[in-house]
C-alpha cells in the first residue's frame, strides 16, 4: 500500500456521504485584500444552523484530506526529481513525516559546519532541502488536521450553533496566511505541529479543537466570549487570544456575559492599526488578552462591570477631544456603592473637562471621591 493510499484509507472512514452543503461555509477570516483586513470583524456572525456548520466542518476535513494527498504526491515527485530520493521506499517502514525530517537533517548537516559562504551549487542544494522540508511539513499538517477535524466531529453533535461556528473559525484561522503571521510567530500559526502529552503529533488548531467540546459543556459563557472576540477582532489577535484563552478560561458565567458586551469597545480602542511585529508582554494583543481575562475573572464585581459599560458609553459620547483615564482594576474591584453614587456626577465632570480641554482621572474619581469637593 502506497503512502497516499494509507492516508486516504485512514482519513475517509468518518466522512458521511450525504451532506446538506456542496461546499464549506465562507471563511470569515478572509478580508477583501491585504493582511490589514484579515479577520471576522469584516464579516457578520454566522446565522447558519448547527447542522449546516457541522456539514461545513466535515467538508473542511475532507478538503484537508485532499490537500494532504496532493501535497504528498508533490513531495514524492519533488524528492525523486530534484533530490534523487525514492521517498516511498525510504518511508516504507516509518512515518513519512519522520522520514522527511530525517533526510533533511542528514543532508543539512553537510552544510552546517562549512565555516564559509555557500557556493552557488551549495546554496541551490540548501534551498532545495528547505523546500523539501516545507512540503513535508505542509503535507503532514494537512494529514493531521484531517484526522483532528474528524475526531472533533465525534464529540460535537451536542454543541450549540454559536460554539460550532467558533470551531469553524478555528479551522478557518489555520487556512489564513496574512503576511504578519507567516513563519514569524509559529506559536500562533495554527498549522504548527507539536507533540501532545500522549506522544502524538498535533497542530495548534487540533489542540484547540480538542478543548472546545468540554469547555462548551462545562464553561459555555467562556466559549461565547471567545466567539465574540473573534467576531470583533482581526485574524492575528484572534489567533493570539484563542491560543492563550481557551485552555485556562475563567469559569465565571455572569462576569463573562458582562465582559462580552465590552469587547467591541476595547477591540476598537486597543487593537488599532497593524498587528504587532513583536508578540512580547507589552504588545497590544497581550494587553487586550489580559484585560479581557481580568474582566471576566471571578473577582470582578458584576455590578461594577455594568457601571464600566455605562462609563465607556458616556466617555464615548462626551469626550471627543479629551481622553479620560480609566483604570479597569480600580473599577471592577472597587466599592460598588461609592462608584454608583459618584457616577451621578460623572457626566458633569466629563463635560467640564471637555470644555477646558483637560484629561481627568475618571476611575480615580469614581472610586475615591464621595463628592465633588
Amino acid at each position: 500500500m502506497s503512502i497516499i493510499s494509507k492516508i486516504t484509507s485512514k482519513a475517509t472512514s468518518a466522512i458521511p456521504q450525504q451532506l446538506s452543503l456542496k461546499k464549506p461555509l465562507p471563511n470569515r477570516m478572509l478580508g477583501q485584500g491585504g493582511f490589514m483586513e484579515m479577520g471576522a470583524t469584516f464579516h457578520p456572525p454566522r446565522t447558519n444552523s448547527a447542522q449546516e456548520i457541522l456539514d461545513s466542518i466535515t467538508l473542511l476535513g475532507k478538503n484537508e484530506q485532499t490537500k494532504s494527498e496532493n501535497l504528498t504526491s508533490e513531495l514524492i515527485k519533488y524528492a525523486k526529481e530534484i533530490l534523487g530520493i525514492d521517498l516511498e521506499k525510504e518511508a516504507k517502514n516509518s512515518n513519512i513525516f519522520d522520514t522527511v525530517m530525517r533526510i533533511f537533517q542528514t543532508q543539512a548537516a553537510k552544510f552546517k559546519n562549512l565555516g564559509r559562504r555557500f557556493t552557488p551549487a551549495e546554496q541551490k542544494m540548501a534551498d532545495q532541502l528547505n523546500n523539501f522540508k516545507s512540503l513535508g511539513l505542509n503535507a503532514k499538517a494537512a494529514e493531521i488536521k484531517a484526522q483532528e477535524i474528524q475526531e472533533f466531529l465525534t464529540h460535537a453533535d451536542k454543541m450549540p450553533q454559536r460554539h460550532l461556528s467558533l470551531a469553524q473559525d478555528l479551522i478557518d484561522l489555520s487556512n489564513t496566511h496574512a503576511f504578519i503571521n507567516t513563519n514569524i510567530f509559529p506559536s500562533i500559526d495554527f498549522n504548527t505541529i507539536g507533540m501532545t502529552k500522549g506522544n502524538k503529533y498535533s497542530t495548534i488548531m487540533g489542540y484547540l479543537l480538542n478543548l472546545l467540546p468540554k469547555i462548551s459543556k462545562e464553561n459555555p459563557r467562556a466559549v461565547d466570549l471567545a466567539e465574540a472576540v473573534v467576531t470583533h477582532t482581526d485574524d492575528a489577535n484572534s489567533k493570539f487570544f484563542l491560543s492563550h484563552f481557551l485552555e485556562s478560561a475563567p469559569n465565571a458565567p455572569e462576569q463573562a456575559r458582562l465582559t462580552e458586551k465590552l469587547i467591541p469597545t476595547f477591540a476598537k480602542d486597543i487593537l488599532k492599526g497593524m498587528p504587532s511585529m513583536d508578540l512580547g508582554p507589552d504588545c497590544k494583543e497581550n494587553i487586550f488578552f489580559k484585560l479581557i481575562t481580568h474582566l471576566c475573572s471571578k473577582d470582578s464585581k458584576p455590578e461594577n462591570l455594568k457601571i464600566l459599560d455605562e462609563l465607556l458609553k458616556m466617555t464615548d459620547k462626551i469626550s471627543k477631544r479629551t481622553n479620560p483615564a480609566i483604570n479597569i482594576d480600580e473599577i471592577r474591584l472597587g466599592d460598588t456603592k461609592v462608584i454608583r453614587r459618584n457616577m451621578e456626577a460623572m457626566p458633569y465632570l466629563l463635560e467640564n473637562a471637555e470644555a477646558q480641554g483637560k484629561n481627568v482621572d475618571a476611575s480615580g474619581f469614581l472610586t475615591k471621591n464621595v463628592n465633588l469637593e
